[in-house]
This record gives structure tokens, sequence and C-alpha cells, in this order.
């Protein structure tokens, strides 16, 4: 029996066991944790560095784009109208789009809901700038310009314009196309110095485009006709400016969202806006004016006798002063959209205007200097205005 014991003694032993022991198992771990680590830090530098890159291309692309469209109606600012400045520039608009909204409107959308009280009244002018009463704010520019490109020479009437059949009776009608706006100006000021006010209509749609008669039927899309009497108070020393299809009557301004907004003072409702740009945070404009009409522009600030409520008192000496403003100055300051664990840009940004006599600098909070910041500042000439002596 002994012997059968120690013969089955070797069977009864536990099989063999491979693998790694828990020292080798912890040793594994802690590399593997270290590695990941070291993964981990490149992949957050590297996306920080993505995150940074893409934020600054889209503060240039969000400026230049912002620019861009500023341009683009800076530059044909007083197309239409410019030709005659002595009769347009300072006239009181009087328009109404289909009854349902007048100039000045009722109420404006921000950021324009102070501008009314700024500026007093809504004048035809290429370009004015209502800067914050604090200084601190963004600007609002007031643009306009027709869209016909070729007659902007008045045609002067023979006689009274007449409220029913509501009509023009002028030289010729050989520049108007039916659904076109016109800009019905008057001659004679009165006694102090005031401009009329100015009619803005459109040509009846209906309109065969015949000149013989010299007769220009009104549809009355910006102005009721039939309704009111400022069509019969002009006289036959009235004349008609061509304004196009699309005359532009445009608002731009910044608004809380930080985003450039603009808003059609023709067709524009009261409760809405149209976003240009996003990441715009501050807009400031400057005047380059050429008083002398030598050639030599002097940056103006937009105060005194150039502050949005001077240039449109309606009185011939501000459409003077009007005429002499050949140049705006444009400065933007865009940001980031994504905020940076830390500070990145300094308390105070580089100089707005600064070669000029009113430079302006931003100054940042500690929260606000956990975004990016470009400042970009662009000089835009008015074509039309050059070409014109005031």
């Amino acid at each position: 029996m002994k012997k059968q014991s120690e013969s089955m003694a070797p069977l009864m032993r536990p099989p063999f066991q491979g693998g790694l022991s828990l020292i080798e198992l912890m040793v594994a771990m802690a590399i593997g944790l270290v590695v990941s680590l070291a993964i981990f830090s490149v992949i957050s530098v590297s996306e920080a560095r993505k995150r940074n890159t893409t934020g600054a291309n889209d503060m240039n692309q969000n400026g230049a784009f912002a620019l861009y469209q500023l341009d683009q109606a800076i530059r044909s600012a007083g197309t239409g109208f410019s030709q005659q400045y002595t009769l347009t520039f300072g006239c009181a608009i009087n328009a109404k789009n289909s009854g349902k909204a007048m100039i000045p409107p009722a109420s404006l959308p921000d950021p324009f809901s102070n501008l009314t009280a700024n500026i007093g009244a809504f004048r035809m002018a290429p370009v004015i700038i209502s800067q914050d009463p604090n200084g601190k704010l963004s600007d609002t520019l007031i643009v306009m310009a027709g869209s016909a490109g070729y007659g902007e020479m008045p045609i002067e009437s023979t006689s009274a314009p007449t409220a029913s059949p509501s009509a023009l009776h002028l030289l010729n009608t050989l520049s108007f196309s039916a659904g076109q706006q016109l800009l019905l100006a008057e001659r004679l000021g009165d006694s102090s110095g005031s401009l009329p006010a100015c009619l803005i209509e459109s040509v009846d749609t209906a309109y065969s485009g015949s000149a013989s008669t010299g007769v220009l039927p009104l549809g009355g899309q910006f102005y009721t006709a039939g309704t009111d009497k400022a069509l019969t108070s002009y006289s036959s020393n009235s004349v008609a400016l061509n304004l196009g299809f699309t005359p532009s009557l445009q608002l731009y301004g910044v608004g809380s969202n930080n985003a450039l907004v603009a808003f059609d003072l023709l067709n524009g409702t009261a409760t809405s806006v149209d976003q240009i740009a996003d990441g715009v945070l501050e807009m400031h404009a400057i005047y380059g004016v050429d008083q002398a009409n030598n050639g030599t522009i002097a940056w103006t600030a937009p105060t005194g006798s150039y502050a949005a409520s001077a240039l449109l008192d309606g009185s011939v000496d501000a459409g003077k002063r009007i005429a002499a403003i050949k140049a705006i100055r444009i400065g933007l300051i865009t940001r980031s959209a994504v905020e940076d664990k830390n500070v990145v840009s300094p308390a105070t940004l580089p100089f707005m205007f600064g070669d000029t006599d009113f430079p302006y600098a931003k100054t940042l909070n500690e929260a606000e200097q956990k975004f990016r910041y470009r400042v970009l500042d662009a000089t835009i000439p008015l074509r039309n205005a050059l070409v014109v002596s005031n």
C-alpha cells in the first residue's frame, strides 16, 4: 500500500499555472498610465493649438467679410442723388412702405433703438456716423444709395404733381421704368435756409415706358397714393431723380450678440435685423473731410458740427458739410468665439486710428483677456462724393 500511494503522489499535484505576478501587473499599469498621460497631453496641446488657429482664422474671415460688406455699401453711397446735393443732402425723407412702416419708423430694433433720439430725423445723405453719446459703445452707420446707375441728373417738372391720378409731369420720362423708385425733391427752400422734404415714390408697375406724354404714373409702393397730401405739396419747381429698382437705405451696427447687423429703412420690420458677420465686438468710424476742395483729407470725429444731429438738421450749411465728406475710416474689433483657460490678450488692445487725433484703444478686464482679438482699420472712399464740390 505504501508503494501504491507513493506512485500516485505525482498525479495529485496541481497543474503548472503561468502569468504575471502582482508586481509585474502593477509595473505594466504604471507604464501604461504614463504613456496614456503623454498621449493625452499631446492631444490636448494639439487641440488647443488647433482651436487657437481656427479662432484666429475665424476672426480674420469675419473681419474681412464685415469690411468687405461695409466697403461695398459705402463706396456706392450717394448713388442717384449726390449730383444734386444742394437739393437732397439733408432733406427729410417722406416715405411709407405699403402703409406699414414710416421713415422714421415708430420703433427700431436693437441695436438701433436709440438712434432716432440721437439724430433727430432721417434725412438723405450718403453716409452719416452716429456716435455713442458716451464714446464707448459701437457707432452706427446710416448709408444711403440708389441703384439705377444711370439717369442721375434730375428730370425737371413741367407742372405740379397730381394726386388723382397720382402722377408726375416731367420734361421727359426716358430714364424711368415700371417699378423703379424715385426721389422727388423741391428746388425752393424757406427763408431760414432749410431744405424741403423729399418724397420717395415708385413708378406704377403698369407703366409702359412711353415718353411722349411726359406723364409718369406713380404706384405708391413707398408712399400711399391718394391718402396723403405730400405729393400735391410739391410745385412745378420740383425735380425727380431715379433711384433704381432697389434703393438702399441701410443702418449698420453691432448687436448684443457680437455680430455686425443691418436694418433696411424701406423694407425692414420693427423686430428684425439682417446679420452680416459674427464675432464683431465693436465698430467705430471717423470722417475724411475735404473742406477746402483741394484734395487734402482731414480726419474728423463725428462730434460737434459733424455730429449726426448737426449734419441732419436740414440746413443748407449742413448739406455743404455732408458734401465735404470724401471718405469714411472704419475700425473693427473682432473676437474669437472660444474662451481660453488662461489670459491670452493684453489689458489694452492696439490703438485704432492711431495716426489721427482721435485714437481709440479698448481696455479689457481679466475675463475678457481670455479671448483673442483683432483690430482692423480700413479707409473707404466715397466715389460719388469725390466728384462733388461743396
